[in-house]
């Protein structure tokens, strides 16, 4: 593998996890984070820019991981930055709309700019490992002239075409039908407590879900241990708010995005922010 030169924008849960990776796999890692703690654990493992312009200047390849495009916006699009990153190679793991994946790209394309965009499946634990799943879109010559540097990062690198809201509309159905059964089952575990049900009786009668799956929840629910190390539902509540947009922009009825919306918000307001998905049990 030859050595890359890569910067890393956002240094979240994920975006730390895709840095070491990258510094593990010996390329020339530059990285920035908006609060300095964040990147003070990479000191002396790569090189740490003090400011979004001098990160993008040290690379010929830009990774950004923050909380949606409006903040990547915020990072990327100085008159400044944007000279800088001309020429350049953009990777975007921020999370967005199919519709937002696409004005990227023609942004991207207007100041030539090489650009991906990448949706998830996995949390910060699986990267470096063989397990999970990138999904990329773009242009193809892009992603093939990158695979050295992804195929690292997951278990599975796949391209999905030119399209650049393929991946994100394919990652909003996915999560979507995934909080939606966590609500469902939120609400069904409140009501069985409100009556006094067992939950194992309960547990009994949904053999069309994975009793694995449930135990984890029931499992979370019971303890009232909620461990924050994918995501938390502050970050959910603000993909959630995409999820709703998504819908709205692809004329499909944004009802079932709006109930879990609202539910992981009045989870929010009960004080569980900062605590995973299945904390989302406490908005019942």
């Amino acid at each position: 593998m030859s050595t890359r030169t890569i910067s890393m924008l956002g240094l979240g849960w994920m975006g730390a996890a895709l840095a070491s990776t990258l510094v593990r796999d010996g390329h020339a890692v530059t990285v920035w984070n908006r609060s300095s703690e964040k990147s003070a654990p990479f000191a002396g493992r790569a090189q740490v820019a003090t400011s979004v312009l001098d990160a993008v200047e040290a690379s010929d390849i830009v990774f950004v991981c923050v909380l949606d495009y409006a903040a990547s916006d915020e990072l990327l699009r100085t008159p400044e930055v944007t000279v800088a990153i001309s020429g350049k190679t953009l990777v975007q793991f921020s999370s967005g709309t199919p519709s937002r994946a696409r004005e990227a790209g023609e942004w991207a394309s207007a100041h030539q700019v090489s650009y991906l965009d990448c949706t998830m499946s996995g949390g910060p634990q699986q990267i470096g490992h063989d397990v999970g799943t990138f999904f990329y879109t773009g242009a193809r010559e892009v992603f093939e002239s990158l695979r050295d540097i992804l195929d690292p990062l997951i278990g599975t690198s796949t391209y999905c075409g030119p399209d650049l809201g393929y991946a994100a509309a394919l990652d909003f159905a996915r999560l979507g039908a995934f909080t939606g059964v966590l609500t469902v089952l939120g609400n069904a575990v409140a009501l069985l407590g409100a009556e006094g049900v067992a939950i194992e009786d309960f547990l009994t009668t949904v053999p069309f879900l994975d009793r694995s799956f449930l135990d984890g929840v029931v499992q979370a629910i019971s303890a009232d241990e909620y461990p924050s190390g994918a995501a938390t539902l502050t970050t959910w509540k603000a993909w959630a708010d995409q999820f709703v947009q998504t819908e709205l922009d692809a004329s499909v009825d944004p009802r079932v995005a709006q109930i879990v919306r609202d539910a992981l918000a009045l989870a929010i307001d009960r004080g569980h922010g900062a605590r995973d998905i299945y904390a989302l049990f406490s908005a019942f």
